[in-house]
């Protein structure tokens, strides 16, 4: 038997139906002994009629017969039957009894009535009912014997090989074997497989993989689902054809049923063939097979799954156990380690403790005891300048008592201290040292059978030598051992090097003892100074942060104790950098110092006045009631409108106060009023400073708003759709030309609503998250100029703040941004206000320049708001200036704005700077801007800002 290969698909002329397929059938009672005794003796019984005996099927197959002269058809058709008994004239007598008709008797029409075959029939039908109830209990006997392999059997080879010895009860399966598939790698293997006459037969280790062109019996099962039964008839047409491919010997009959599992999915099949004609499959057999096939799928399959789970469970165990053996290893290292690591500590603990260096040596040994065999333990030490070497502790059970200082001498210890290295000897080491006249071993001495000595230094000398030994066979020490010593004795090195110097400053310290005394009243007072320093303010004598804090903390204590009320004022004076700037750090401490003497002179008895850095100051104020913090905020204020003098220069400086007042329902502990005097101080500060603030409800709720709105703001910039870039055209002011556009930013809410950066914007100045809005936008119009039907587009102006064009690193990620988006510098302008370069002109000057040598463009945004500085113009790198759309909206009706406008333009003309006016509203303006001579214009009178869906990009205007 081989594997057969189909090379395409089933066509209909091959047909699957055996009923339609098979030339012959064999008879499934020929072996059943007796019937035959019975058909023999009717024969005998009945010798003068022509009867024959059929048994029941698709091909009613012929029993037996009785005068042998007629000739009886082997086979009938069971639809041809009926059409066959009418034309001859025959009778049917029925065999047997019940639903099921086994059998049937025919005999001439004459003879219908006579009692001798009426007899026979009957005894036939009970026979064949016998055997079928034969054959019925054995498929009952395999089935149950099937479920119970499944259930006993381990091994997959012993379950296959006795699901093929029950199958072998039932049905011809001298060539049968089992193919598992795997159905992701479509790979077919062959666990168990036998044949009586292929060559070409499987082995275990063989296996394929399912080929639609070269589809073989068993792909076509597996991959379809469903049994086949085919002859060689069949299967020899369909090779013809080019539908089947097929090698080795060709069967009479193949039949093969798929394996399924409890999800209907396939895994396998089983397989039959024969190749004797004579003995071809019945369409019982092939019911029977088909039946059978699906018990042993089961059993199978649960087999399968038993021995992949067990296969996983031994797997899991094997890793738990190596896990486990890791884990105790780890746990064995950790303890050996803490054992180490606690001789070690002892050890630097005897190097600081008291007492002589005898109680040393014994506490040495005892740690050393700890981490392995040393019954026989001695130090020694040697002199190296008179090479003398002592015994100060020795512990021998040979020899009790140390011995004597020597010199000269040729010893194990004389030994280490000449290798400078550790030794291990054991008795053949010493037995060949002293052959080799290195040693000489003393009398009188026990011989050690294991020895070893470590050198001890003292820099780079050898100090001494720690040694261990053992007399005992059973005893005898390792490299592991040795290394161990090596390491302990580097810390024993370090001990005595400590107590050598210990002694010596013990000698030292009773000559320094009475200079201690006298010292000590000298670090008194300094450590009463050094407390009052650490306390307070070096320059202004105030308390400082760590004062203030730890008053409060008490303060705060009693607040909750028993309500003592209490207030916390957060206190900045306005213009003290620009003061410290221009007049030097000089008159700016002066200025710190005198602000302080009148901050101090408005406080009540008993009110704590800080500084807290820089140029702020904080107040407590204990069980006071909140309009006591308002009147001394209104004193500071009063105070302070009148100038300082420093060095003949007369200063003013006034004060941006926050003051909070504890309450219990918003503030949990003593750093909440912190934070809220130091907020209400803030919102003075942009507010336009010298005045004072209450933190309130209002106040809270406001900040409250600003933190989820910049939580908002964080979370929209992680995503691509709420951060959208709305575009309004720069439009040439004589030709109508559409010259750029201006990216301006819009937030689109959740709730669809579209909201102007004038409502989140403020918010951020000051704050990193305005620099990542920053690089947001420019990555935004940077992908979308890289878009190649974007090709045609005007340069893109976006806005940068102070944040982002201060920051060193940001003009080589703009232009990085531009390289990996393959987008040309001058393609991207960006829009800078005049207090974006106040933070730090120098490193927004190398930014603007870093840009501008490769190609992209600065403009000056909102000229005339600000400063209106000509040196911006002249020491920066830009490119144009935008004319602020205040004097725009303006230049119809007022003179003097055309006249500021005209200037602008006169002077950006001299300096070869492209000037836009921004705010053109209608048309009388735009006109006014011709007459000018104004180049540029942008403002809702040409588009207003649209998003890219909408725009034009040909016309800047809505698209449509």
């Amino acid at each position: 038997m081989t594997v057969s290969h189909l090379a395409t698909g089933i066509c209909p002329s091959v047909a699957f139906s055996p009923d339609t397929t098979l030339a012959a059938n064999h008879d499934r009672f020929a072996s059943h002994a007796p019937i035959d005794a019975l058909l023999s003796a009717a024969r005998e019984q009945i010798p003068d009629i022509a009867w024959a005996a059929y048994a029941a099927g698709e091909l009613k197959c012929l029993l037996g017969q009785g005068d042998p002269a007629v000739v009886w058809p082997a086979h009938i058709a069971a639809e041809d039957f009926d059409t066959y008994c009418a034309q001859l004239q025959l009778h049917c007598r029925v065999a047997g009894q019940g639903e099921g008709v086994l059998g049937w008797v025919l005999a001439p029409m004459a003879e219908k009535d006579h009692p001798a075959l009426a007899d026979l029939a009957a005894r036939l039908g009970s026979l064949l009912q016998t055997a079928a109830l034969i054959r019925a209990q054995n498929t009952q006997r395999v089935l149950y014997e099937i479920s119970l392999l499944a259930s006993s059997t381990l091994d997959r080879g012993a379950f296959l090989q006795g699901i093929h010895e029950q199958l072998s009860a039932l049905i011809d399966a001298e060539n049968f074997y089992v193919a598992l598939y795997d159905q992701q790698s479509r790979k077919i293997t062959y666990p168990y497989y036998i044949d009586r006459f292929d060559d070409e037969a499987m082995g275990h280790e063989t296996f394929e993989f399912i080929d639609a062109d070269r589809m073989s019996l068993t792909g076509y099962v597996l991959s379809t689902g469903q049994p086949l039964f085919l002859e060689a008839a069949c299967i020899e047409r369909a090779k013809a054809e080019g539908r089947f491919f097929w090698v080795g010997r060709l069967p009479e009959f193949w039949m093969g049923a798929p394996l399924k599992n409890a999800s209907d999915e396939v895994f396998g099949m089983v397989a039959m063939q024969v190749y004797d004609v004579s003995r071809v499959y019945s369409a019982q057999d092939r019911a029977l097979f088909s039946v059978v096939s699906r018990h042993v799928a089961m059993a199978l399959d649960r087999l399968l799954r038993r021995t992949d789970l067990e296969q996983i469970v031994a797997l899991r165990t094997q890793q738990l156990s190596a896990a486990n053996d890791a884990l105790r290893q780890e746990v064995r290292d950790r303890e050996r380690a803490e054992h180490l690591q606690g001789a070690l500590f002892q050890i630097a603990e005897l190097s600081s403790q008291p007492g002589d260096m005898n109680e040393l040596f014994r506490s040495l040994h005892m740690i050393v005891g700890e981490l392995l065999v040393a019954f026989n333990f001695y130090i020694a030490l040697y002199d190296s300048a008179t090479g003398e070497v002592t015994f100060p502790y020795n512990i021998d059970e040979f020899q009790p008592t140390p011995p004597r200082s020597r010199r000269g001498q040729r010893g194990f210890t004389e030994y280490v201290i000449g290798q400078r290295r550790p030794c291990l000897i054991d008795y053949d080491d010493a037995r060949r040292l002293e052959s080799l006249g290195e040693i000489e071993v003393q009398k009188n001495t026990g011989r050690s059978s294991s020895w070893l000595g470590i050198p001890l230094f003292d820099g780079e000398e050898v100090r001494g030598v720690l040694v261990v030994q053992s007399y005992s066979k059973d005893v005898s020490y390792t490299l592991r051992d040795q290394e161990l010593l090596t390491f302990v004795s580097r810390h024993i090195d370090t001990a005595l090097s400590r107590r050598s110097a210990a002694e010596a400053i013990h000698t030292a310290n009773v000559l320094l003892e009475a200079r201690v005394r006298d010292r000590t009243r000298e670090l008194d007072q300094a450590n009463a100074r050094l407390q009052h320093e650490n306390s307070h303010d070096s320059l202004t004598g105030l308390p400082n942060r760590s004062h203030l804090q730890h008053r409060l903390k008490q303060a705060w204590q009693d607040f909750c104790l028993n309500g003592q009320q209490l207030i916390v004022m957060f206190i900045d004076l306005d213009r003290f950098k620009m003061i410290n700037d221009s007049l030097g750090h000089h008159c700016g401490d002066i200025l710190l110092v005198q602000a302080a003497e009148r901050l101090r002179s408005c406080m009540r008895e008993g009110d704590l006045l800080a500084r807290l850095g820089g140029d702020e100051f904080a107040v407590l104020s204990i069980d006071a009631p909140l309009q006591a913090g308002t009147d001394i905020a209104q004193r500071i204020l009063i105070a302070f409108e009148q100038p300082f003098v420093i060095d003949d220069h007369s200063v003013f400086s006034s004060c941006s106060i926050g003051v909070v007042g504890a309450d219990s329902r918003f503030h949990q502990e003593p750093a909440d009023l912190l934070r809220d005097a130091d907020t209400a101080m803030y919102r003075v500060k942009n507010g336009g400073r010298d005045s004072f603030a209450v933190f309130n409800q209002a106040l809270r709720r406001e900040v409250s708003d600003q933190v989820e709105q910049e939580g908002a703001l964080r979370t929209a910039l992680k995503r691509t759709d709420q951060l959208i870039p709305y575009f309004q055209p720069v439009i040439c002011v004589r030709t109508g030309e559409l010259l750029a556009f201006e990216a301006l930013i819009r937030w689109r809410m959740p709730d669809g609503r579209i909201v102007g950066p004038e409502s989140f914007l403020p918010a951020l100045e000051g704050l990193r998250l305005i620099g990542r809005l920053d690089i947001y936008m420019l990555k935004c119009v940077v992908n979308i100029l890289a878009q190649p039907e974007n090709g045609h587009w005007p340069p893109v102006h976006v806005n940068c703040s102070s944040y982002s064009i201060t920051r060193p690193a940001f003009a080589a990620e703009v232009l990085a941004m531009l390289a990996e988006q393959n987008v040309a510098p001058w393609r991207l302008c960006l829009e800078l206000t005049e207090g974006a370069l106040v933070a730090d002109p120098e490193q927004a000057r190398l930014s603007m320049k870093q840009l501008a040598e490769q190609g992209m463009s600065v403009m000056l945004d909102d000229f005339g708001a600000g400063f209106s500085s000509l040196s911006y113009v002249h020491q920066y790198h830009f490119s144009g200036l935008k004319i602020d759309k205040s004097f725009i909206f303006g230049l119809a009706s007022s003179i003097r704005s055309r006249a500021i406008v005209r200037a602008i333009v006169r002077m950006a003309e001299s300096l070869d700077l492209n000037v836009v006016a921004e705010g053109v509203e209608d048309l009388e303006t735009l006109e006014l801007l011709r007459e000018i001579g104004a180049t540029q214009a942008q403002g809702y009178y040409f588009s207003e800002p649209l998003p890219i869906e909408l725009l034009n990009v040909n016309t800047g205007r809505a698209a449509g």
